[in-house]
């Protein structure tokens, strides 16, 4: 067996061990090609109508929904979530349950992420797209995962042995959702967008940017009490 599968081979014979999201992250560091194929794909398919059953069958996501039902509808601050780590606070600031949903094209925040990486996108193309400056292509790259990430941490699930994988992915798409506030509040700085184009960007994507940070803290919150 590789030093890699022996690191990350975690269907053992007898019961797997418990993951924790430190455990995935450094798994999830070998994993990081499929985030580039998610950004292909999204960018491929932005404009198809039916492009979050086309990237979820690509990125070999059909196992999340039932494909044969068709009636199923498919910051510049760091979010300092910690403080609402001890406490019940951060429950007022959710107002669903994130296993009362099938599939996670459903879920409020991934819909929320993936209709602004389209509509980023779009502004891209719009406003900045022959603007030759860093910063965007960092706005541009970070914008694509958080969405990725909320729905591959969905894909694994909520049971003991994946909810550390979910966390972990979840964590990507927090860090991945920071820089992109921070290059978009770059590129505003310089005068390369409108005022009125830029605060509606970033008010959008700190409202994902804070909603995920919730979402991680629910997600913890199972696990510290072993909640499936």
């Amino acid at each position: 067996m590789s030093e890699w599968n022996s690191n990350f081979d975690y269907e053992e014979e007898n019961e797997p061990e418990i993951w924790d999201e430190h455990q995935w992250e450094d798994f999830y560091r070998e994993t990081d090609k499929r985030t580039d194929q998610y950004i292909h794909l999204i960018d491929k398919y932005k404009d198809h109508p039916d492009r979050n059953r086309i990237i979820a069958r690509e990125m070999g996501w059909t196992y999340l929904r039932d494909e044969d039902d068709g009636d199923k509808k498919r910051w510049m601050d760091e979010f300092d979530f910690y403080e609402y780590d001890e406490g019940e606070e951060w429950k007022n600031l959710t107002d669903y349950d994130i296993t009362d949903f099938d599939s996670f094209e459903n879920l409020p925040l991934y819909q929320k992420a993936f209709e602004y990486t389209i509509d980023a996108m779009n502004m891209i193309d719009e406003h900045l797209t022959n603007v030759n400056d860093e910063s965007i292509n960092t706005f541009g790259r970070c914008v694509t995962i958080p969405p990725a990430k909320i729905a591959g941490g969905f894909g694994l699930g909520f049971q003991m042995d994946s909810l550390g994988g979910n966390i972990a992915n979840c964590k990507r798409g927090l860090s991945a959702a920071n820089k992109m506030l921070e290059a978009l509040y770059d590129i505003e700085k310089k005068n390369l967008l409108d005022q009125e184009t830029y605060l509606n960007y970033y008010s959008r994507g700190k409202e994902i940017r804070d909603g995920l940070a919730i979402y991680i803290i629910e997600l913890r919150e199972r696990f510290r009490r072993g909640i499936p």
